[in-house]
């Protein structure tokens, strides 16, 4: 009796010691929730982890790196069409273009130097000082008080050449120089006219004492978007009627 009871213990032993045939990969296979609570739970060590909650982790974990930063512009930000950057004339919009006149002394030869164009289009991109009499040679003047720049005065004009094409709308145009009236005692102004229009600023605008300033006048009406032959003209105003031009700014607020 004794020798069958402890042979019935010895097979109850072995059969809990048997696999199961179903779980022939159980040492691999995590336990239930196993793996859902590894990916669910945040890390202790995860960079700007509180210890806040998995919901958290998890909506971080699933952001895409490139949506990131799009996320903080507003979805209706105007971009505009200009890239010329802040007016150096403190008017409104975005630089359109502006030269700058040099030279090498009082009464040198006057030359311009292109110092920006942010209009889409930079196929037309043209600027020269012209005489009304064979010969003209522009003339660098206004040295001693001042940076110096190109005489305008009755017997020559500038021109700007340049296009619109691949502006849309143009909200407001400002024209803008930067110098002085060269006269001993009276202020000037300037004058301008393009195929669409002409505009003057208001007389005596321009003060004839150094330092330089810059003085605007608006343009608008006589500059229109999608014009690819754009020719502007530039003289010297009432009441001196001669000027010392250092700068030419044109501004727009744009699309």
């Amino acid at each position: 009796m004794t020798q069958a009871r402890w042979l019935l213990a010895c097979l109850v032993l072995a059969a809990c010691g048997q696999r199961r045939p179903d779980h022939t990969g159980g040492e691999i296979d995590a336990p239930p929730g196993g793996i859902d609570a590894a990916v669910d739970a945040p890390r202790e060590d995860a960079p700007g982890s509180d210890g806040a909650g998995s919901d958290a982790f998890a909506a971080d974990a699933f952001v895409p790196d490139a949506f990131a930063p799009d996320a903080f512009v507003p979805l209706d930000a105007p971009t505009g069409v200009l890239d010329g950057g802040p007016c150096l004339s403190g008017t409104a919009g975005v630089t359109a273009y502006r030269i700058r006149w040099a030279g090498n002394g009082s009464g040198s030869t006057a030359y311009v130097v292109y110092e920006k164009n942010g209009l889409p289009d930079h196929s037309r991109d043209h600027a020269a000082a012209y005489g009304y009499q064979i010969g003209y040679t522009p003339t660098f003047e206004d040295v001693f008080l001042a940076q110096g720049g190109l005489r305008l005065d009755g017997s020559n004009f500038v021109d700007i050449e340049l296009t619109t094409a691949g502006v849309a709308q143009i909200t407001n145009a400002t024209l803008s120089i930067y110098g002085r009236s060269f006269n001993t005692t009276t202020p000037g102004s300037f004058h301008w006219q393009t195929f669409e229009g002409t505009g003057a600023a208001p007389t005596n605008l321009v003060s004839n004492s150094a330092p330089y300033q810059w003085y605007s006048a608006d343009m608008t009406t006589e500059i229109s978007p999608g014009n690819t032959g754009v020719l502007l003209r530039i003289k010297a105003g009432p009441s001196s009627g001669v000027l010392v031009v250092n700068r030419i700014e044109i501004c727009m607020t744009a699309t």
